[in-house]
């Protein structure tokens, strides 16, 4: 797909310069000039979802019928929360929820978990939900985010989006799994809770659905009159009995291996310390022993104490990672060391990093190193070693050769900026430094060729593609490259992944693109439709939103004009 050259608007064109977005001159500009603004956000959180989410949902129908009223029947109030002990199967009922969402609703979510860093807090919150709203809206991400004025662009992006959705006929839910894990919920005023961040009066129809232990204590900071402090709102959730056999599995074996050896313990250790995310290779690196014997270990323990994932960035060429199976587990795990031996055990993680740094972040580098442990960093509030990370250009460069894009460690810039930003005294050299080296990622992509992503997902490579496509700084062609990545995703065969990255995107052509794709692959006898209870396409008649229709017309129109301004001879880019 290729983007029109459009006239540039009055007032916009300097010479020997570059500029995105609106300028207002005051005086006279001599010299060069380069301005720009913040790029649009694609979120990629259903990514973490998916993580949680059971390969399959067991006898939790009726669950997801009244889930599925709530959300799309008039006559409900605006919050439903629902309530069970640990290990009942809340997280995976809302995870399968989100990634199966009923027809005609947009679902933005936030699962609180501290086995993953940087996940158990209202500035973790804020930062992923306003990721998914400005991706809903395709708009830009407000900078340079404080304590004094997150809670402010959070709502005004939530009243932004139920309107957006509500104009098209959907509805806007937001889903928030795990409200009593929240670590923000203290004794005494100092209380920075979630709960107080979710609005009293929800938008233009929006609907809230949160998800807990039962008889939580109500965080301080939330408002008498709100929402959350009504029992009426209130649902039980009986316990699922496949989640309560892995619990009892689970516990005894981690009894056992806090009263275990030396061996076993610091294996338990450094995961609980780590935040997840070592792989066998990395916890032998840590400990000295073989790493055969700590893969017999873990696969001695894995499904009860700790589950294993696999790689995010390289899933078919990186080893699979550990964490802890289960919230309350690590909860357990992180109470039994204390602070002593958890401080012993980060000290550990933070030696090996730095003799990877010293080393020149070379080639084998754990995959924990260039992403988990930046999480870890941000966990423990240590600016100085975020901004050391978030400015090794070492570091950034074998992240780009594992991933194939800068997209994270754009988003490390970020964080660190904001993490000074928000000092009572920020650095004003750090915040210079990442400044510098945020535009050194961005000028390195600046060229890359719009359909570059598309050959790398069709030759079986759809993170390093997708990472790729989103390093690309400017806006249309971020989006005309992922939509690329989609089709290609979508015409090797990899269906569910296609769906999930156009949903992602939210650009008709996309799923014009992905629908195109699949239907010429033979699969099913025509058009195909998004089911709502599985990502997976079936065959079928075509069942798109009612929005869709318009917005397919739409593209099939613009798709004419590209065709008929190509054979007039434009460009391939649009000037800026």
């Amino acid at each position: 797909m290729t983007s029109p050259a459009e006239p540039e608007p009055a007032g916009q064109r300097i010479d020997r310069s570059t500029v995105l977005g609106d300028v207002y001159q005051i005086g006279e500009v001599h010299g060069d000039m380069t301005i720009h603004r913040a790029p649009r956000v694609r979120s990629a959180y259903l990514h973490q979802v998916r993580r949680i989410a059971p390969e399959r949902l067991e006898d939790r129908e009726e669950e997801l019928e009244e889930l599925a009223a709530f959300c799309t029947e008039e006559g409900h109030g605006p919050y439903a929360w629902w309530r069970a002990p640990a290990w009942a199967g809340k997280s995976a009922l809302m995870s399968w929820f989100v990634l199966n969402p009923p027809e005609g609703v947009d679902i933005v979510s936030f699962f609180v978990t501290a086995r993953w860093a940087s996940q158990d807090d209202r500035v973790a919150f804020t930062e992923v939900v306003m990721e998914q709203l400005v991706s809903l809206l395709d708009t830009e991400m407000p900078p340079f985010l404080t304590e004094t004025t997150r809670a402010a662009h959070l709502l005004g992006l939530l009243d932004r989006a139920a309107a957006a959705c509500a104009e098209r006929g959907r509805r806007l839910v937001l889903v928030v799994d795990g409200l009593d894990e929240d670590r923000g919920v203290v004794a005494g005023p100092e209380t920075r809770s979630i709960a107080a961040l979710l609005p009293e009066r929800p938008p233009s129809g929006m609907r809230v659905v949160v998800a807990g232990r039962g008889h939580p204590v109500m965080p301080s900071d939330v408002p008498d009159h709100h929402p959350l402090r009504d029992p009426a709102v209130v649902r039980s959730l009986a316990p699922s009995p496949r989640a309560q056999v892995i619990k009892v599995d689970a516990e005894r074996e981690l009894k056992r291996l806090l009263h275990g050896t030396g061996p076993e313990r610091d294996l338990l250790g450094l995961v609980a310390a780590a935040g997840g995310g070592l792989s066998a290779a990395d916890l032998a690196e840590l400990t000295g022993l073989d790493e055969y014997e700590v893969g017999d270990q873990l696969r001695g323990v894995a499904g009860r104490t700790f589950a294993s994932r696999r790689s995010r960035w390289a899933p078919d060429d990186l080893p699979d990672v550990y964490l802890l199976a289960h919230e309350e587990l690590q909860r357990t795990a992180v109470g039994f060391l204390g602070g002593k031996r958890l401080h012993r055990y980060r000290e550990a993680v933070h030696g090996w990093a730095g003799r990877h740094r010293r080393s020149g972040w070379p080639e084998g580098t754990p995959e924990y190193l260039l992403r988990g442990y930046f999480r870890l960093l941000q966990s423990t509030g240590d600016i100085e070693r975020m901004v050391a990370c978030a400015t090794g250009r070492l570091r950034h460069d074998r992240m780009l050769d594992i991933t194939g894009g800068d997209a994270a460690a754009l988003a490390e810039i970020t964080a660190a900026q904001e993490a000074l930003a928000a000092q009572p005294e920020p650095d004003l050299l750090a915040l210079a430094r990442l400044a510098a080296h945020r535009n050194r990622l961005r000028d390195r992509n600046a060229d890359i060729p719009v359909a570059l992503p598309a050959v790398w997902a069709a030759l079986g490579r759809p993170v390093r593609a997708e990472a790729l496509a989103r390093g690309i700084p400017i806006r249309h062609w971020r989006t005309e490259a992922l939509i690329g990545v989609a089709a290609a995703t979508a015409a090797s065969g990899r269906t569910e992944q296609a769906v999930t990255l156009a949903r992602d995107i939210g650009h008709p052509e996309a799923m014009l693109a992905v629908a195109d794709e699949t239907a010429r692959r033979g699969r099913g006898t025509g058009p195909w439709r998004w089911p709502a209870t599985s990502l997976t396409p079936t065959p079928g008649h075509v069942r798109w939103p009612p929005s869709c229709g318009a917005w397919a017309r739409a593209a099939r129109r613009r798709r004419r004009r590209r065709s008929w301004t190509r054979s007039k001879g434009s460009s391939r880019r649009p000037r800026i």
